[in-house]
């Protein structure tokens, strides 16, 4: 995060605090939005010195997640989406690269759907959008046996964040579950409460999302890793295939649902070939 000379700020926008990581760099701008497992700092810091070379980067923590705090209950996609267009109203953003992992990617999504002229291209990685299905979610709670996929998204224990570490890298772990205590203390233990809701509202619109119709015209590129045990990679395939000729797809191999995290250098070569 140094190297790539950001810095964390916060400010109150529109009666939410707002954390988030920006290098101020006199650069295009490049916006990512994390994923649903880990504050911007943890989903990002692999990629942020290499973009840092062609862009101003930007790397809001959604409401709940590390110290955004919204000012009054807010626990939907479309309120996460808000919450990004103040921002960049706020850092006076008027057009700019956005991107997204898994419950990012819906929520980058839905913000170039909703303020096409404001994306001058948008990255979507594993991100649960339209072709969802309750029978993925079936399936990913019965190989990690757990009763809902809150239990396995919001962690009650050290143990259950080893599961999680295991679904988004797809790769098992044999590291004791004791030394994941502090991350669990730290990213779960103060909160639990506000990201059972916000889970729970994402499932609850999935069906909602599954019908949008997102008529974009900007490029895209997906990225997605060949072993996700959360959205199958034919799920990115039908994604690109729905968004048509303007979208480019990629499979990492052996990439799980974090693929930028477990996979970083195939990603980075993929992410840097279609952006500089």
């Amino acid at each position: 995060m140094g190297n790539a000379h950001l810095q964390l700020q916060k400010k109150v926008i529109e009666g939410d605090t707002v954390e988030y990581w920006d290098n101020e760099l006199d650069k295009p701008a490049l916006v990512l939005i994390h994923g649903f497992g880990a504050t911007t700092r943890y989903q990002w810091f692999r990629q942020v010195e290499l973009l840092s070379e062609k862009y101003r980067i930007i790397l809001p923590n959604l409401l709940h997640f590390g110290n955004s705090v919204p000012g009054s209950d807010k626990y939907e996609v479309a309120d996460q989406v808000q919450m990004v267009k103040n921002l960049v109203d706020e850092l006076k953003l008027d057009r700019f690269v956005l991107g997204g992992i898994s419950y990012g990617g819906l929520i980058s999504i839905e913000f170039a759907n909703l303020y096409p002229t404001k994306v001058e291209k948008l990255m979507i990685f594993d991100a649960p959008i339209k072709f969802m299905y309750v029978s993925d979610i079936e399936n990913v709670c019965k190989t990690f046996k757990v009763d809902s996929v809150e239990d396995l998204f919001v962690p009650e224990t050290p143990r259950g964040l080893k599961k999680l570490w295991y679904l988004s890298s797809s790769k098992r772990s044999f590291i004791p579950s004791f030394f994941f205590r502090e991350f669990h203390e730290k990213m779960y233990a103060g909160n639990k409460s506000e990201k059972r809701k916000l889970m729970q509202a994402l499932l609850s619109g999935m069906d909602e999302y599954a019908k949008h119709d997102y008529l974009l015209s900007m490029p895209i590129l997906l990225i997605w890793g060949s072993n996700d045990m959360l959205i199958p990679a034919e799920r990115g395939k039908m994604l690109h295939d729905y968004l048509g000729e303007n979208a480019e797809f990629h499979i990492v191999f052996k990439g799980g649902h974090m693929v930028n995290l477990n996979k970083t250098k195939e990603f980075n070569e993929i992410l840097s070939g279609w952006l500089f």
